[in-house]
């Protein structure tokens, strides 16, 4: 039952939004910031509704390191959910590296590039220079971005490598990078076999937040592998 809802209550908000978006679409011509105001805090209620008919419980931890400025929020990934749960406790309303395939998505593809979000071609070295390069500006101009290195969704015990250009987006930008690590939100869905949404608790732990250039010069090298690491080092802690 919590599935159908869950499911229903999204197909009737993609479909019946389709006249704000057009409206935002509008907007953005004109005033791009305006647009990612407005379709942020719509997709930010649309969201927290969900996880309410989800009923999960979401522990946040650490949002006080997070910077007052735009910052790139870099993370593991292990379920749908981790978006959710990134967009509403972040403080940040940001946006999100996709791979390239939610852009044939209708309707979800719109709302997406509502509040910002990029796509990623993993076969084509220009397009993801240019998606760097993109984020950049757009983490400029006051809007934190979120990426996922390892990516795709991981729900082994072990991470999967972080891939290093993850980290290129926060060095053009000169920006925080905050490492984020989610527990357990894999069980709001994945983990059990067939598309069962089910309630539970789940955890998202924000880092201390460091600037690449403040990395010795190897460890900027191999920055994928040191968040990878604090990452793994959290969940550890938080699972002893």
């Amino acid at each position: 039952m919590r599935t159908v809802l869950v499911l229903g209550y999204l197909f009737l908000f993609l479909v019946i939004m389709i006249p704000v978006h057009l409206i935002l679409l509008i907007i953005g011509r004109w005033n791009p910031e305006l647009r990612y105001r407005i379709g942020n805090a719509i997709v930010y209620w649309g969201f927290r509704w969900e996880l309410f008919q989800t009923h999960a419980e979401v522990e946040v931890k650490g949002t006080e390191n997070i910077p007052k400025e735009p910052v790139l929020f870099v993370t593991n990934h292990r379920s749908y959910y981790d978006i959710l749960v990134i967009h509403t406790t972040s403080t940040k309303r940001p946006g999100f590296v996709s791979k390239k395939e939610i852009k044939k998505i209708p309707f979800l593809s719109w709302w997406m590039d509502d509040i910002c979000c990029l796509y990623l071609d993993r076969e084509d070295l220009r397009s993801g220079m240019q998606m760097i390069k993109d984020g950049a500006e757009l983490i400029k101009n006051g809007h934190s971005m979120v990426i996922c290195p390892e990516g795709h969704r991981n729900q082994t015990q072990e991470l999967l490598p972080f891939r290093e250009g993850s980290m290129k987006m926060a060095e053009r930008a000169d920006c925080p990078v905050v490492p984020v690590t989610l527990i357990d939100t894999d069980q709001l869905l994945e983990a059990r076999p067939g598309f069962n949404i089910r309630k539970g608790k789940v955890k998202v732990i924000y880092g201390e937040p460091f600037y690449m250039k403040d990395l010795p010069k190897e460890q900027r090298k191999k920055a994928g592998a040191y968040v990878r690491s604090i990452i793994e080092d959290t969940i550890k802690r938080e699972s002893a």
